[in-house]
């Protein structure tokens, strides 16, 4: 007997809100591994170092789902008052239970949770990775009354933790920005002196980074002195008779333009 189709099915609503509850804890734990890692360790923040978290928080979300899966439902769910059910309402099996927390992620969770919203036009609220296990959610007990409360809570955490990842990791100038940015300026003042210098002997500024190498009197010196001060792009040299102007981005995290000017009045 198909004893899932006789239970009430979970409403989309209390099926949003207990994915939001199982899934914003592990948001949060990734935002604040990585800040921990490059704020408070100071640890350079590389795509290798951003992977590997991701692939972490990922790894335990599944855990997460699939523990949840075999024991009937996972925090947010019950919280909601929901279970998860095969079709003869029972528990999920082992099997049931490692099919839909995978399919969770390799199949709802893609194309902006595709998966997920194809519950709202299942007469019965199936996501994509219930049709995949043949599970079924639905209702289960009382709803807790302290479900919409965490989820605001745990809403609101996130929130704060992304504002903070956003200000530690982007507007905040760490000291290894500083010194990128001090560097920077100090490239610009050598260049000043030597389209002064180039000047005095050519009687015009000039707008040729080869012509400053050749200048600058070690060419090699010059060139590799720029590569550690200066991204490549953008940079902008524009001279003329009278006046000289150079644009340039800092080797900082947020590539700050630096920008200096000068020339000799006619």
């Amino acid at each position: 007997m198909d004893t899932a189709h006789v239970l009430r099915p979970a409403r989309f609503s209390e099926r949003f809100v207990a994915y939001l509850l199982d899934t914003l804890p592990f948001v949060f734990g990734s935002v604040a591994a990585l800040w921990v890692w490059g704020s408070f360790l100071q640890r350079p923040m590389t795509n290798g170092v951003m992977a590997a978290d991701g692939l972490l928080w990922v790894s335990a979300a599944v855990l997460w789902q699939f523990a949840g899966n075999l024991t009937g439902g996972t925090p947010g769910k019950r919280l909601m008052g929901l279970r998860v059910v095969d079709a003869v309402g029972e528990t999920p099996g082992f099997v049931r239970a490692f099919v839909r927390a995978f399919a969770w992620l390799f199949l709802s969770t893609p194309f902006a949770n595709f998966g997920f919203w194809l519950a709202l036009f299942q007469p019965r609220t199936r996501a994509l990775h219930d049709l995949a296990a043949g599970t079924y959610v639905v209702e289960h007990g009382p709803r807790r009354s302290d479900g919409a409360l965490a989820f605001l809570l745990a809403g609101a955490a996130a929130v704060a933790m992304f504002s903070l990842q956003y200000w530690v990791n982007i507007v905040r100038l760490r000291p290894d920005d500083i010194i990128a940015i001090e560097k920077a300026d100090n490239g610009l003042f050598v260049l000043a002196q030597i389209e002064e210098a180039y000047r005095e002997k050519h009687g015009t500024y000039t707008d040729s980074l080869n012509d400053l190498a050749n200048a600058s009197g070690d060419a090699e010196l010059f060139r590799s002195a720029m590569l550690d001060v200066f991204r490549p792009r953008p940079f902008r040299l524009q001279a003329g008779n009278m006046r000289w102007r150079v644009v340039a981005a800092a080797k900082d995290r947020r590539n700050t333009l630096v920008t200096r000017q000068g020339g000799r009045a006619p």
